[in-house]
């Protein structure tokens, strides 16, 4: 048989038996101790059991992105953007690999995932690498009396839950340029392939990867993907505004009502004094 179009007849899976949460750099037991088994859909067979993380899982992993948000925040772009060519260096060093272990997480063929999927998620990685080198802030004349700088910064935490059928792409086109631009991620992937995202977060772990800067929590969608979606933890302190436009979303509210909740906080609109 072709290994292109039956790499089950002619090797073995890549995976290790069982996979912890990936949290603060090191791997880290469900807090209730349970697990699921990984289905490969080559064989219709488990291949390892994954953590079945509940709303607990994800508040840990919530706690070590956080911790390290402001540090990796202020790490310079020349900086990131050598972690990421790190990581897109090694992945293609390992490409064939990769690209077995996406075709017993995901079933379709390894010619796919070694001539498209895993050389294209290596590109995305140099790709947002180049993109956050040239990145520039810049200054608009509003009116006569008012210029504008315009900066950017990082948003601090993000969480991010990835489809089944490019597991490793999909999640690359959502964690390169979160990490290029000084976010913290909590990534959920899908229940249906969670193990060749975590066979990334081995790489990351392997290249020294600053400790909660990437967190990897597997499980099912209506707990620890619940539980990330719920926004709980993006409104902490008393001046975020994500509780309230939270409320007004779940309301259905008009557009008019979102500005008055704007306005509540910040107040009207005033020109800036020019001296």
């Amino acid at each position: 048989m072709d290994m292109q179009t039956s790499p089950a007849a002619s090797m073995t899976a890549p995976f290790a038996e069982r996979y912890d949460n990936f949290i603060g750099g090191k791997w880290v037991a469900p807090k209730d101790g349970r697990y699921f088994d990984n289905i490969s859909s080559i064989t219709g067979k488990a291949v390892g059991q994954v953590a079945r993380s509940q709303a607990a899982d994800i508040e840990a992993a919530l706690d070590a992105a956080h911790a390290a948000k402001d540090a990796w925040g202020r790490t310079s772009v020349g900086e990131r953007a050598l972690i990421l060519n790190r990581i897109a260096d090694r992945m293609e060093e390992n490409l064939e690999q990769i690209a077995i272990a996406e075709t017993w997480d995901n079933g379709k063929p390894l010619r796919e995932t070694m001539a498209a999927d895993i050389p294209l998620a290596i590109d995305h990685f140099r790709y947002f690498a180049g993109c956050i080198r040239a990145q520039e802030g810049g200054i608009s004349e509003i009116d006569h009396d008012t210029v504008a700088y315009h900066f950017h910064e990082p948003l601090g935490v993000v969480g991010q839950i990835i489809p089944w059928n490019f597991p490793i792409l999909m999640a690359t086109w959502k964690l390169a340029p979160a990490l290029a631009a000084g976010n913290t991620v909590v990534l959920k992937p899908a229940e249906q392939t969670p193990l060749s995202a975590l066979y990334l977060a081995d790489l990351a772990l392997e290249l020294g990867f600053p400790p909660g800067v990437l967190n990897v929590i597997p499980g099912y969608g209506r707990e620890a993907g619940a539980a990330l979606a719920a926004l709980a933890r993006s409104a902490d302190g008393d001046d975020n505004l994500m509780h309230k436009l939270i409320d007004c979303a779940n309301a259905y509210c008009t557009v008019g009502e979102m500005v008055t909740t704007l306005k509540s906080v910040w107040g009207e609109f005033q020109q800036p004094v020019v001296f």
